[in-house]
């Protein structure tokens, strides 16, 4: 009976085992430390990439409002150039065509309304320019009230008060061709009163200059808006918002009421002779602005949605979290790929396991088989006892090598996806009582005590029936493995309706399975280590095909241990 036995004490060497536990810790702690240096130098360049990221925001702001400044600089002296040609127009083309009685044509389009008063004695009074050109009487309108025709402007609505200046003192001699003209009277009476075009400012001119001097993507990104300098007022344009720069604009170079050239009283003087100015009057009264400061209106310009600052700092934020996001995504990288390394290690641990054990226990079978047959061949089994005693031990283990060979088999069968499993109705009452009723003999021989308890409400499943057959027989035969002294195995199938599944379980009184070998009990190549301290025969691919079989039915196995108390495995297969 002890060639049953044969070569179960043969194990790898030990010498290999420890080279290659060596080898797995050298490796594993290589691994451990690129992988931890890696995670340093991604933490330091977060640390330097999250201050770089702040430095880089506050820089690009700063450029950002430097050219904002720069745009609204440019803003300004292009209107104000507009409106100090419309000065110039006024003091050196309408006035003279209004002196000589002739048309007046190209008005400027910032002009709507041109009238023009006279405040001498004996004047004509207010005169207002036509759509034919000409200066017709005309009453002052109620919004044109103005004192005095000192240079200025109307706040409400915006206009244009230009004086025309008049010569007292004049000295006609010419010094290299030059007439110096030395007074003006010390108020101007006469002035031209231009009502600004608003549809005009609003509609053409002012977006058209924003667009000029703030280009294309600034004039998308910000709001503008232009309103009064000093109280608040109707806004000129856009609407009045919190500002990100504010830009004082709308004002005129005194040069250009220096350069009017009125005709002097008396005696000639060539055509085109400038006039040189050396005292001004300025005059503003109450509801007036002074158009030779800084300027009466104020240009406001605001990012939108979020204040400059807070956008960049938006931005920047957004860079971050996706720079950090790299960086997570690369450090989650590099654990699972120390988890992927150790759990390669493991499962390498496991297949040279498994080839040891599988080559010890394929060894076995056929060294018992050939000296069985040997000695019957050589006529040393003698009586009809002996003979059955031999064929008995023979037929052990070539079925102990049929199974080992089959479980191999399956395995490559069903992980390498060429077998599909097949749909047909399956009788698992009879599956059970057939694959308890194989292993009966065999069973009572070893002293097995085996209770079968099947419902009779037992429904039938949709699967594999020779997949399921081996689940099942497996089960069987790791309870008849593991079951211990107890040699008692309980075999039993029920319905839970409340979950539409049939139960199979297999529970035995044995060895019993450790807590923290119940998590890989059902990997591939994985066996507990009582089993391997026992030196109970197995490949540990069994359970791992019940599982496997289990999922291919959309179902699953579990497991209910204690280690020196036995098992419980049940197969749930839903219906």
């Amino acid at each position: 009976m002890g060639l049953g036995q044969a070569g179960h004490s043969g194990q790898p060497p030990a010498v290999t085992l420890k080279w290659r536990l060596m080898g797995r810790l050298f490796g594993s702690r290589m691994l451990l430390a690129i992988c931890g240096a890696l995670a340093l130098l991604l933490a330091a360049v977060a640390v330097v990439q999250y201050r770089w990221s702040t430095r880089v925001a506050a820089a690009d702001a700063q450029r950002e409002r430097e050219h904002l400044q720069s745009a609204a600089f440019l803003f300004a002296n292009q209107f104000d150039a507009v409106a100090g040609q419309a000065v110039d127009f006024l003091q050196n083309t309408a006035w003279p065509a209004l002196q000589a009685g002739q048309p007046l044509s190209d008005v400027p389009k910032l002009i709507g309304e041109l009238y023009y008063l006279d405040k001498t004695p004996g004047a004509t009074g207010v005169r207002r320019l036509t759509s034919g050109g000409r200066f017709e009487a005309s009453a002052l309108p109620g919004w044109a009230a103005i004192p005095r025709c000192a240079p200025g402007a109307l706040e409400q609505p915006p206009a244009l008060v230009v004086p025309v200046y008049n010569p007292t003192v004049p000295e006609n001699r010419a010094e290299g061709g030059m007439h110096l003209l030395r007074a003006f009277s010390p108020g101007p009476e006469r002035c031209f009163l231009a009502r600004l075009d608003l549809a005009y400012l609003r509609g053409t001119l002012l977006p058209q200059l924003i667009r000029q001097s703030f280009g294309a993507t600034e004039s998308q990104d910000y709001d503008f808006a232009v309103v009064p300098h000093g109280p608040p007022g109707p806004a000129v344009y856009g609407t009045p918002m919190r500002s990100d720069l504010r830009r004082r604009f709308f004002s005129i170079d005194p040069g250009h009421l220096a350069m009017a050239m009125p005709p002097f009283p008396r005696g000639p003087r060539p055509r085109g002779t400038p006039v040189i100015v050396q005292h001004r009057e300025t005059f503003v009264s109450p509801g007036m602005a002074d158009l030779f400061g800084p300027g009466i209106w104020e240009l406001l310009v605001a990012h939108r949605g979020l204040p400059l600052n807070a956008a960049f700092e938006r931005v920047r934020r957004r860079d971050v979290l996706f720079s950090l996001g790299v960086e997570a995504l690369l450090a989650a990288a590099m654990v699972f790929l120390v988890i992927g390394a150790q759990r390669m290690a493991r499962l390498a641990d496991q297949k040279m396991q498994f080839i040891a054990g599988v080559s010890h226990e394929l060894r076995s079978p056929v060294s018992a088989i050939a000296m069985l047959s040997r000695n019957q061949a050589d006529g040393l089994v003698a009586g009809a006892d002996k003979v059955r005693q031999y064929g008995e031990l023979i037929h052990q283990q070539s079925r102990r090598l049929n199974e080992m060979v089959e479980q191999t088999l399956q395995y490559a069968g069903i992980h390498s996806g060429l077998r599909r499993p097949s749909k047909n109705e399956v009788d698992l009452a009879a599956l059970i009582r057939e694959g308890v009723e194989a292993r009966r003999e065999e069973l009572a021989r070893s002293g097995f005590a085996v209770e079968v308890a099947v419902g009779s409400d037992l429904p039938p499943v949709v699967g594999d029936a020779k997949l399921l057959r081996t689940a099942f027989d497996n089960l069987l035969s790791n309870a008849q493995k593991y079951a211990g002294g107890a040699r008692w195995i309980r075999v039993s199938a029920g319905y839970a309706a409340a979950e539409k599944e049939v139960r199979i379980s297999v529970e035995d009184h044995g060895v019993g399975i450790e807590p923290a070998d119940q998590a890989e009990i059902f990997e591939p190549f994985s066996r507990g280590r009582a089993a391997l301290e026992a030196q109970i025969p197995g490949s540990g691919l069994g359970l791992s095909l019940v599982r496997s079989a289990a999922e291919a039915h959309h179902g699953s196995v579990s497991l209910v241990s204690q280690p020196g108390r036995g098992s419980t495995f049940t197969l749930h297969l839903p219906v």
